[in-house]
């Protein structure tokens, strides 16, 4: 529900002080400067320059978008697949930080929502898992996604498959990073 204008309105109207209380990290905060936070933009009402926000973003966050969450984790995240699970699962038992699908922009303005961020000792990565490999469409997505990792986060991206072994090989990149 908070948007980067309704921030904007409180910290503008208030006479003396502002207090924000936030249940979690302060990390929301940052994220409200990024345009799909933008109650607004998602409107596009601006009255100086059309600029709609890209499909992508404009339904990042609704109710289409987070339905595909229904798979309960020992984390704070729902996830879309068993795997995700499996890997929330694996990283809440490690303690290792983490954030699910947390928007990644690239230097150029481009983004793409990594399945997993996470902290390895102090450094960043993403972490993908490719799922639905007999699906051509899926993977020409993937394909994309993974040459712009390539171009502007190179060495950042953790790669893991679907199949028999992915329990085995998460707990490997794991055990390889941390």
């Amino acid at each position: 529900m908070l948007s980067m204008e309704l921030l904007y309105t409180a910290i503008t109207r208030a006479q003396k002080k502002v207090t924000i209380l936030l249940q979690q990290d302060i990390g929301i905060l940052t994220t409200l400067s990024h345009a799909e936070k933008s109650a607004v933009r998602k409107i596009n009402s601006s009255i100086f320059k059309f600029e709609p926000l890209p499909d992508d973003l404009l339904y990042a966050g609704t109710n289409w978008y987070e339905s595909g969450k229904k798979i309960s984790t020992l984390s704070q995240y729902f996830v879309r697949s068993k795997s995700e699970a499996i890997i929330t699962n694996l990283l809440v038992d490690r303690e290792i930080p983490f954030k699910y699908e947390e928007p990644l922009y690239a230097p150029d303005g481009t983004m793409f929502l990594p399945d997993f961020t996470v902290k390895f000792k102090g450094e960043e990565y993403y972490w993908e898992h490719v799922g639905l490999m007999n699906d051509p469409k899926y993977m020409a997505h993937w394909n994309k996604k993974k040459a712009w990792y390539e171009k502007h986060f190179p060495g950042k991206l953790l790669i893991t498959y679907e199949g028999n072994a992915l329990t085995i090989d998460a707990a490997a990149i794991i055990d390889q990073y941390q």
